[in-house]
């Protein structure tokens, strides 16, 4: 990676520096950003609900969709009552696997990632297609759609991008990158966008956290956003260059490798629970912010017992991608956009029965 030294000139950072000093940058706690909650039902047969809602009308009127446990789980919106459980098989010819590990909702149609396949279904349950991920090179070792249960994809134009993530990087890794699949079910044609981990992660190798990067597509500017979990800046990759913009918060992060542990005829990756990391990059298209999740201390057993106060940060990059707020989270959470704004997933706030997700206001941070 190249850096930027000191503008180039002394008299052009002399000229750089009054801009930087002259920012606002706002410290700010996430009730002074809420205008309004959403609560969502959830019965005794749903365990878990995410965040990962896809906002759809149909004849008039406004819903949120989520795919959990095999089944699409249909809301109202704004009143968020539960009007609908589609299951969907497993095995069978409207079978999607035992383990999905993602999901896109459009229209009447439903796109999952499955056993390395691309499965479309209709939201009434029906398979209507299966197409094959491809298969990486020696160098990659082996595809890896299915990481994690939430592998998320964004669409540009007919095509979707996937990320392929790494359970854990190897060395062998570090030149690899097709990382990034942006294929068309439908023509069948799939090309890669190519990037690769900075070399300075060969210092967490085995490290089941630090392998895992996040992507999303900024649709007003045609960029792909790339958020590394030790890399204080996200890359921006457009379709004639990449660059890095900064998005660090201003306490220091510390990244720690987690360490490995024979059991048996199994090795197993042990993650550093006190280490900080950047999680989640989203681009929320209404506002035009880009949000990075950044955890600076973890808010789990181990940090309480080191006498550790948890500190979780929402990054707000406006849409030059210039930090203009730093917004402290109560925990680890999670949104999804609306044509209304960002909804944030805060838990369980009157009953275990429902689920409250608040409406952020962006437009709060410069009034």
């Amino acid at each position: 990676m190249r850096i930027l030294l000191s503008c180039f000139l002394f008299s052009f950072a002399f000229s750089c520096s009054p801009v930087e000093k002259s920012r606002d940058l706002k410290m700010l706690d996430l009730s002074d950003l809420i205008i309004d909650t959403l609560y969502l039902e959830k019965d005794s047969t749903t365990r878990y609900l995410g965040s990962n809602f896809a906002f759809f009308e149909k004849e008039g009127k406004e819903y949120l969709s989520t795919f959990q446990s095999h089944k699409l789980l249909t809301y109202s919106f704004p009143e968020g009552k539960l009007i609908s459980k589609q299951p969907f098989e497993i095995e069978g010819p409207d079978g999607i696997g035992s383990y999905v590990s993602g999901s896109f909702l459009e229209d009447s149609l439903i796109h999952f990632l499955s056993n390395g396949k691309w499965i479309t279904a209709t939201t009434t349950g029906k398979v209507l297609s299966r197409v094959s991920l491809p298969e990486a090179g020696a160098d990659r070792q082996a595809s890896n759609y299915s990481t994690f249960p939430s592998n998320p994809i964004s669409k540009i134009g007919t095509s979707y991008l996937v990320s392929d993530l790494p359970y854990v990087l190897k060395e062998s890794m570090l030149g690899y990158e097709n990382w990034l699949l942006k294929f068309d079910p439908k023509t069948s044609t799939q090309e890669y966008v190519k990037f690769k981990y900075p070399d300075y992660y060969s210092g967490f190798m085995d490290d089941s956290v630090f392998g895992q990067y996040s992507q999303t597509y900024n649709s007003e500017k045609n960029e792909i956003l790339i958020s590394f979990p030790a890399t204080d800046s996200i890359l921006v990759i457009s379709e004639s260059s990449q660059k890095w913009i900064s998005a660090t918060p201003i306490e220091k992060m510390n990244f720690l490798k987690g360490s490995t542990e024979e059991r048996g005829e199994y090795i197993a990756f042990l993650p550093n629970h006190s280490s900080s990391m950047h999680a989640l990059v989203h681009y929320e298209p209404l506002s035009k912010k880009t949000l990075r999740y950044s955890i600076v201390i973890p808010k789990n057993k181990l940090t309480q017992e080191e006498g550790k106060i948890p500190l979780i940060k929402l990054l707000v990059l406006d849409e030059n991608y210039q930090k203009e707020a730093e917004v402290t989270l109560p925990d680890e959470l999670g949104g999804f956009n609306t044509p209304k704004g960002y909804y944030m997933s805060i838990g369980y706030t009157r009953t275990e029965d429902e689920v409250a997700f608040v409406l952020i206001d962006f437009s709060k941070i410069n009034p």
